[in-house]
């Protein structure tokens, strides 16, 4: 699609108003003395979205970059950060079309959410290639899947509406299987078997590592609101400061109602995976 492998035949054709920004599963080259700042402003100062125009400082605060990493040489980044800030640069390019080769790997939950709030927004067109199920749920609203044999179907919907249609249909969704990639389709007895065979309980990527840091997010939740009450007795006769520290605190609540919401949901499935195991 973006033209750095030419089709073995055919033509792809990319209209001129098209601009495509392209997330590989590689990190480029950086020159690792530059600093961050300007390895964004080196594509753009500022970046024009639905609300107007956002400079490269702010939408690196929204990516999590605050300003003492903003002058800070890219050598000083993990390699986490550094697959964050290439990132950025590409959505800094302003694209119209953007391509999305597995970008949950190697992301972390922060910068994911960062993200799919970003796309909610995207005025464009987004093509992704991922194997989280989350993921895809959160921002597609149409699946290519490569059913094997050369064999490509379009399904509207995230990926649980897609595995409900293939339900419908009398198929699932086999562990082989990929949105990406299909294998071959094996012998009628060992298709008619995964199709029949009940489905697997399991975390997505996402989950998985969502499941492993939870707890920690929510006790660094919990002492914030400690911290955010006893500024607030500090504060209790500057009204302006006040104002403030309770907006923090609304804030730092409803981000921890909606942790302790995905602990329970998480546990639940962690239980019944392990259940399921069992009985085996």
């Amino acid at each position: 699609i973006d033209g750095m492998v030419q089709p073995d035949a055919g033509e792809v054709e990319i209209g001129e108003t098209i601009r495509i920004g392209y997330f590989a599963q590689e990190v480029p080259d950086m020159d690792t003395n530059q600093r961050v700042i300007d390895y964004i402003r080196d594509v753009a100062e500022y970046i024009p979205t639905r609300d107007g125009k956002i400079s490269a400082t702010m939408m690196l605060e929204r990516f999590l970059f605050d300003s003492a990493m903003q002058y800070a040489p890219i050598a000083k980044l993990s390699g986490g950060e550094k697959r964050r800030l290439y990132l950025l640069k590409v959505l800094m390019e302003a694209p119209n079309v953007l391509l999305l080769d597995e970008p949950s790997n190697d992301l972390d939950i922060p910068t994911l959410t960062i993200l799919e709030d970003y796309l909610d927004s995207f005025a464009g067109i987004v093509i992704a290639v991922s194997h989280d199920r989350y993921f895809l749920d959160n921002i597609v609203d149409r699946i290519f899947a490569f059913e094997g044999n050369g064999h490509l179907t379009q399904y509207e919907g995230g990926y649980t509406d897609y595995t409900e249609a293939l339900a419908r249909k009398g198929g699932a969704v086999s562990e082989g299987q990929s949105i990406a990639v299909g294998a071959e389709k094996k012998k009628s007895a060992q298709a008619d078997w995964k199709q029949n065979r009940p489905q697997k309980l399991k975390f997505t990527y996402k989950e998985q590592r969502e499941f492993e840091t939870i707890d920690d997010d929510i006790a660094t939740l919990e002492e914030l609101l400690e911290k955010l009450d006893k500024d607030m007795e500090a504060n209790a006769t500057n009204s302006v400061k006040l104002r403030e520290i309770m907006e923090q605190k609304e804030k730092a609540q409803a981000d921890l109602d909606e942790k302790m919401d995905r602990w329970v949901y998480l546990n639940d499935l962690a239980e019944r995976i392990e259940a399921q195991k069992s009985e085996k």
